[in-house]
């Protein structure tokens, strides 16, 4: 039996399940949605954990990664393995991409510093149009956009989310999105799947919002061959620190020069989008049907 983490606002998860239910069952595995927070849930009564949807991990970090904890101590196999959960919860992962030469869009971070508190001057910022969030967040969480002329609210948003204890994250806001949006390519054991493209999320003057999955709007796209190189890149420089990976969405913008470049590398808990590209749901089965085998010998 399979156990497919699933946040407690959807214990039946997304509109990929009954999908990806359906392929398990074209393939005899047993598999069910379960809720990772709950309490009641037996873990290691289950083959194996695939944990790519416990989507509210940001909003109790510190939960989540006991879960994981508890996982790896009574040796419950889960992918993707507690070592890339962990790594990947915090965003401050692109740093260790850039190092491995994995183009990513530029990145200052602002971190808490003790008790002391932010001056504004401190918060530097590019020129132009910048994107403000935390290094813990998904779905547009507390992430907001700001426009040459709005510097001071963004330097406010970095300065409360310090305050709080988080790390900022500033980037320049790519422009192409407006006009391209986003591509994410899915990786299924480390092998391109396919892509799915996302209009643009973060609006202009909405400033910092719980979420922005409500803006999301996602079809199937077609990957080029130096977007699906950077898309390798990227796992593979992962899965040189951290091991194999069963799934994977690497999600990539085009700079002012044409070039791609990295936005996030989702190991933790992705979307796939088998909603939008159904064929490639027996994919994801049998990249499962593989790690259920490995886990069994």
């Amino acid at each position: 039996m399979v156990a497919f983490t699933a946040p407690p606002k959807f214990p039946d998860l997304h509109d990929d399940w009954p999908l990806v239910r359906a392929a398990l069952a074209e393939a005899d595995i047993d598999g069910v949605p379960v809720v990772w927070s709950d309490p009641s849930a037996d873990w290691p009564s289950f083959d194996l954990v695939v944990a790519n949807g416990a989507w509210d991990n940001i909003h109790d970090p510190d939960a989540f990664l006991a879960w994981v904890a508890a996982r790896e101590r009574e040796g419950t196999p889960m992918v993707n393995s507690p070592a890339t959960l962990r790594w990947n919860l915090d965003k401050r992962y692109l740093r260790e991409l850039e190092a491995a030469g994995v183009p990513i869009v530029p990145t200052g971070w602002v971190e808490p510093e003790g008790e002391a508190e932010l001056a504004e001057a401190d918060v530097a910022l590019p020129d132009g149009e910048v994107v403000v969030k935390p290094s813990i967040s998904g779905g547009g969480h507390r992430t907001a956009r700001y426009r040459a002329h709005e510097h001071g609210d963004a330097r406010a948003h970095v300065r409360s989310l310090v305050a709080s204890g988080r790390t900022a994250m500033i980037q320049p806001y790519q422009t192409s999105v407006d006009e391209l949006g986003e591509l994410g390519l899915v990786f299924l054991d480390g092998e391109y799947s396919h892509a799915i493209h996302k209009d643009p999320m973060i609006r202009r003057g909405a400033g910092p919002l719980d979420s922005l999955i409500d803006n999301q709007v996602v079809c199937a796209a077609e990957a080029s061959g130096d977007q699906i190189a950077l898309g390798r890149r990227a796992v593979v420089a992962a899965e040189d620190l951290l091991g194999p990976t069963t799934y994977a969405r690497v999600d990539i913008v085009e700079r002012a020069g044409g070039e791609p470049a990295l936005l996030e590398l989702e190991l933790l808990d992705p979307v796939l989008f088998f909603a939008v590209v159904p064929e490639r749901t027996a994919a994801f089965t049998e990249a499962v049907r593989r790690r259920l085998e490995g886990a069994s010998r």
